[in-house]
């Protein structure tokens, strides 16, 4: 049956656990590759961009395959370091099984719990890999015990080396030499299976028919994560863990995911074609490449599918299977099929894909915000669509990269996961031919006003010919905060003293003036006006003089209404090594910021707080440097609140000393 035969699987975990060199072993045990590449070396499969290469770790998600005993083995091999979370996440979207890669010498890092507890909210089975078993001075008790730690009694080897450290010569396995190792793993195999559960406590052991039968159930309720030992670079341990996806590992049809409203969505390799797109490429040649997973139906040439995003039909070129970056084509993409699709424009990273009249409310789960961020405009002046094609291409290859136009503080601003992040991304951007002077992006301040009070100006002009005449008294008041519509205007006027005809132009100027700003030159926000009053001229009042005369009545009364500035507020987590909690902790009371509880994982700490954007713009570089990149956090936007008097005076202060500059 088409799809029974494929095996998915994602790499991942922390830089540095040997993701790539495992994903090259597996391919060379395979004999998909004449010799083995390394990351030192800088030719392995993976790693096939520059950048890559020289920075010695993973930055894209890679796509590979291998023919073991009959499977198709998908293999993505992710980045490992939380900078490029998006990518990681995205491959376990994509893939069946969670392959948790893990340092024998580092233990489970920070990103490898992250991406334990992402794989589990996605309902995935997972495998654990302990890597470069042959390390000096390995600890094993404490890998074992991170390793139970994270995943509880669930995680059970299969594969012990015959020594740990440099000299490993070979594995054990529970299902010979190590047989002592034996029971942990019937235990969790059979937990699944009521009838055999209560099979092996009246006999006090299962057959192997029985075992085998049971181990794929298992995996698929998580009540077993098969723990095996490797050494990549040598190969050691490689070839039982291939032998152990192909023969217990989930396939396509073994998937389970829910619609919206939580219904189960059907997957057949003969049902309607339900595809999501997990990886983005740009090709100076072939243009722009995305890559399908294909979780029900199949997909060929000329095919058309409906992006649910947009509901905008697509139709589907020449597909093809890649292997690194060596294309294969493939006539006909069936269930499970990891499909390379070129020139569909307009289909990003996390699209959902369906066949027409086949609409599904399945949507992916959503990533982390891009919460740092950097100012961003051409060096060369000219260089502006150059700068728009190359932003396109890095963020559309980039499920955690945006850019946006920042309307109040007229800038640029690219965003990103981290200063890591977002400094790859520029380098990208600069091979690509445009580079750019970056500062830190102006904070979206705001300004609005907590007492009442009135405003009235009249504007008269007489230059000779026909004049200009409009007088305004108008009343201020706050509303609640985060109103839907910033301003609430009333006309209270009686006798006609404004006739109505003016009224829109008064209303106008008062928007025109909330908009430039009053006290620093912010938009002002929830305020109530009423015009209550005013004065008109059969011949002189005109719009234009009713628009200045609401403009200046408004920031007059402003000004009386006891204006404050408001800034922006982002609910922030922030995970650490519990020994770094009191310098984090320090660190976090000079940005304003205000904890609202900790949680305890094992070692790790979870702190969340409340903290200004504008002193968190550049806690990424900080965190870095505290914990030595060990700690790692995230951010939301939370709410606006105001500006202590303190901090208000310096930012009215700068604002004054910008416009100053800009008038001379």
């Amino acid at each position: 049956m088409a799809g029974a035969d494929t095996r998915n699987i994602t790499l991942v975990g922390h830089g540095g656990a040997g993701k790539t060199t495992l994903a090259e072993a597996i391919l060379f045990a395979a004999k998909m590759v004449s010799r083995q590449g390394s990351v030192g070396a800088q030719n392995t499969v993976s790693d096939s961009a520059d950048d890559e290469r020289d920075r010695g770790h993973s930055l894209d998600p890679a796509v590979m395959f291998a023919d073991w005993k009959g499977k198709l083995v998908q293999i993505l091999d992710a980045p490992g370091y939380p900078d490029f979370l998006g990518h990681a996440l995205r491959g376990l979207d994509a893939s069946d099984c969670a392959v948790m890669v893990v340092n024998a010498y580092d233990g489970v890092a920070l990103n490898t719990r992250r991406l334990w507890t992402a794989a589990m909210n996605r309902e995935l089975p997972a495998i654990v890999v302990i890597n470069k078993c042959d390390a000096d001075n390995i600890d094993s008790d404490a890998v074992i015990a991170d390793i139970k730690a994270m995943c509880g009694t669930a995680a059970q080897f299969v594969t012990i080396p015959d020594q740990w450290g440099p000299g490993v010569s070979g594995m054990k396995s529970i299902f010979g030499e190590a047989a002592d190792q034996k029971d942990g793993f019937v235990e969790a195999a059979v937990e699944a299976d009521d009838d055999l559960m209560e099979k092996y406590l009246e006999a006090g052991e299962v057959s192997d028919d029985d075992l085998r039968k049971a181990i794929p159930a298992a995996l698929k309720a998580r009540t077993l994560v098969p723990i095996f030992c490797t050494c990549a670079e040598s190969g050691v341990g490689v070839p039982e863990l291939l032998d152990f996806i192909a023969e217990f590992g989930p396939s396509p049809f073994d998937r389970h995911i829910v619609d919206a409203d939580g219904n189960d969505v059907a997957l057949s390799a003969d049902g309607p074609t339900l595809a999501v797109c997990f990886k983005v490429t740009f090709d100076r040649q072939a243009g722009r490449i995305a890559f399908l997973r294909l979780l029900s139906g199949g997909l060929a040439s000329a095919d058309t599918l409906e992006i649910a995003r947009t509901e905008e039909v697509v139709k589907i070129g020449h597909a093809s299977r890649f292997q690194g970056t060596t294309k294969i084509e493939l006539p006909h993409a069936g269930i499970g099929d990891f499909a390379a699709i070129p020139k569909v424009d307009t289909v990003e990273i996390g699209d959902v894909l369906y066949a027409s009249g086949s609409p599904t409310s399945f949507r992916l789960r959503p990533l982390p915000n891009p919460m740092v961020g950097l100012s961003i405009h051409p060096k060369s002046r000219g260089d502006e669509t150059k700068l728009a094609r190359e932003l396109d291409r890095v963020t559309g290859a980039d499920p955690c990269l945006q850019f946006e136009r920042v309307a109040s503080t007229n800038q640029l601003v690219l965003r990103g996961l981290s200063t890591l992040h977002l400094d790859t991304a520029l380098k990208r951007m600069a091979k690509g031919g445009v580079e750019v002077d970056t500062a830190v992006p102006k904070v979206p301040y705001l300004e609005s006003i907590t007492g009442k009070a009135d405003g009235h100006y009249r504007h008269k002009k007489q230059t000779g010919g026909a004049g200009q005449f409009g007088e305004v008294y108008l009343r201020v008041e706050p509303l609640a905060r985060g109103a839907d519509d910033p301003l609430e205007f009333e006309n209270k006027t009686v006798g006609a003293s404004i006739p109505r005809q003016f009224m829109p132009a008064v209303e106008k100027g008062v928007r025109q003036q909330m908009g430039e700003g009053v006290v620093a030159g912010y938009p002002v926000v929830d305020v109530k006006v009423e015009v209550y009053d005013g004065k008109h001229h059969d011949v002189d009042s005109k719009e234009i003089a009713f628009i200045i005369a609401g403009r200046r009545a408004f920031s007059l009364a402003v000004q009386a209404a006891r204006p404050v500035l408001l800034e922006p507020v982002a609910n922030v987590e922030i995970e650490i090594p519990s020994k770094f909690m009191g310098d984090i902790s320090s660190d976090l009371n000079t940005r304003r910021a205000r904890i609202q509880g900790m949680e305890s994982m094992g070692d790790m700490q979870l702190i969340k707080c409340t903290a200004p954007l504008a002193e968190m713009q550049t806690y990424s570089t900080q965190l870095r440097s505290i914990t030595g990149g060990q700690g790692s956090f995230s951010m939301d936007f939370s709410h606006y609140d105001v500006v202590p008097a303190n901090e208000a005076q310096k930012i009215i202060k700068r604002a004054e000393a910008e416009r100053k500059k800009e008038d001379d």
